[in-house]
């Protein structure tokens, strides 16, 4: 009987880690997009232009994460302002992912082009 109820509080364990992985996914990609993102920012800020091997690994590495359509956009670039646009671009695609009403910066162009 005790055997049956650890193996049942296991279970329940189990079921509420994969319950709790799914529902935080998407802040989870969300916080390594913008650590990635930050890290560009201040690249670009401070005039550096090639991205550093390790960081364009990590960069790699976070990507690899993501689902198919949201890295599509994604582009291995040792350039700082080309990976930095594209990483942008990713985010955007898992604020969309993640809120289907949120607008991709392409169409709200075209929102404010037709006001």
């Amino acid at each position: 009987m005790i055997d049956q109820t650890n193996t049942r509080s296991e279970e329940m364990e189990a079921e509420v880690k994969r319950d709790n992985d799914r529902r935080y996914a998407f802040q989870r990609m969300l916080r390594l997009t913008d650590q990635h993102l930050w890290a560009l920012e201040e690249m670009n800020r401070d005039g550096v232009k090639t991205i550093p091997a390790p960081v364009r690994e990590e960069i790699r590495d976070t990507m690899g994460q993501l689902p198919d359509h949201c890295k599509e956009p994604f582009r291995d670039s040792e350039q700082v302002q080309e990976a930095l646009d594209s990483v942008f671009e990713v985010q955007e695609r898992l604020f969309k992912w993640r809120h289907p009403e949120f607008p991709l910066a392409e169409e709200e162009d075209e929102l404010d082009r037709a006001s």
